[in-house]
C-alpha cells in the first residue's frame, strides 16, 4: 500500500519569480564584486544581501527532498511516512487508544538541534542550537 509522491522543492515558479530571482543574482553579485566592499566591510554587504533575500520571499536555507509514503504498519493499521533527508516523521493510530500517534526520528544530533513541531499555530518544541539567538514565532509559547 506504498505510493510515494515526489514534488520539486521550493515554490513552483513563475514568471515573474524568475524574473525576481534574476534581479536578485544580478544585485548579489554587484555586491559582491563592487570596488566599495573593501570600504564598506562584509558587514554591510552581508545586510545588503539579506535585504535582496527578503524582497524575493525566498529563505536563506536550502530545501529539503521531501517524500511521503503510507504504509502498512503493525497491527495492518496505515502509517504514513515523510522521509526529509534522513529526517523521519510517522503518524498513525495510537495503538494504546484512539488518538493519533506522532513519531519524529532525527538523523543526527544537528537535526534534532533544529527541530520545530508545532501543533497549530502553537510551537510546543524548538531546540535552540548553543550560540544562535533566533526571534520567537508570533505565537511561540502561548498556550
Amino acid at each position: 500500500m506504498s505510493k510515494t509522491t515526489d514534488v520539486p522543492p521550493g515554490p513552483h515558479a513563475t514568471r515573474a519569480a524568475q524574473h525576481d530571482d534574476t534581479l536578485a543574482m544580478n544585485d548579489i553579485h554587484a555586491i559582491l564584486t563592487s570596488p566599495s566592499l573593501a570600504d564598506d566591510g562584509a558587514g554591510s554587504a552581508l545586510q545588503a544581501i539579506a535585504e535582496i533575500l527578503a524582497r524575493t520571499g525566498r529563505s536563506p536555507y536550502p530545501s529539503r527532498v521531501i517524500t511521503a509514503s503510507v504504509e502498512d504498519g503493525p497491527h495492518s493499521i496505515p502509517v504514513a511516512c515523510i522521509d526529509a533527508e534522513g529526517t523521519v516523521v510517522t503518524v498513525g493510530q495510537d495503538p494504546v487508544g484512539p488518538g493519533i500517534r506522532i513519531d519524529v526520528a532525527p538523523r543526527d544530533p544537528a537535526d534534532e538541534a533544529a527541530l520545530v513541531i508545532a501543533v497549530g499555530d502553537r510551537i510546543i518544541h524548538r531546540s535552540r542550537p548553543v550560540g544562535l539567538h533566533s526571534v520567537p514565532h508570533r505565537n511561540e509559547g502561548q498556550s
